[in-house]
């Protein structure tokens, strides 16, 4: 399965197997000031990382970036336990406005603020 695919239906197989209700809610399991998606812009490179260990039994395992007016993600990576931090960076053109998400292995979704590259 593409990455692309694979974090857009992290969000969708929050709801397998009960109808109309979340199995978790995003931004609830674990220490937000771990998880909540860091987004640092300077011009138009844009860099999300996460205050978060990575080990084998506790990692973020997928980061990616979603655009705001047509809820595509317009970048993921997959990361391992070996990396030594949580990043995404990217280039990003002026005027787009971008939502970052993550997973974690043990805590699940969890979804940043929205920001706008100017």
């Amino acid at each position: 399965m593409p990455l692309f695919s694979k974090v857009d239906k992290l969000e969708t197989a929050n709801y397998m197997g009960r109808i109309g209700q979340p199995v978790y809610r995003p931004n609830t399991s674990g220490a937000p000031e771990k998880h909540i998606p860091n987004v640092s812009v300077n011009g138009n490179d844009v860099e999300i990382s996460a205050n978060h260990v990575m080990t084998e039994e506790h990692y973020i395992q997928f980061m990616w970036l979603k655009d705001t007016k047509t809820n595509e993600v317009v970048l993921a990576k997959e990361l391992t336990p070996l990396e030594d931090k949580a990043v995404l960076k990217a280039k990003v053109p002026n005027g787009v406005t971008l939502t970052p998400y993550l997973f974690c292995n043990l805590h699940g979704l969890w979804i940043g603020e929205p920001f706008t590259v100017a």
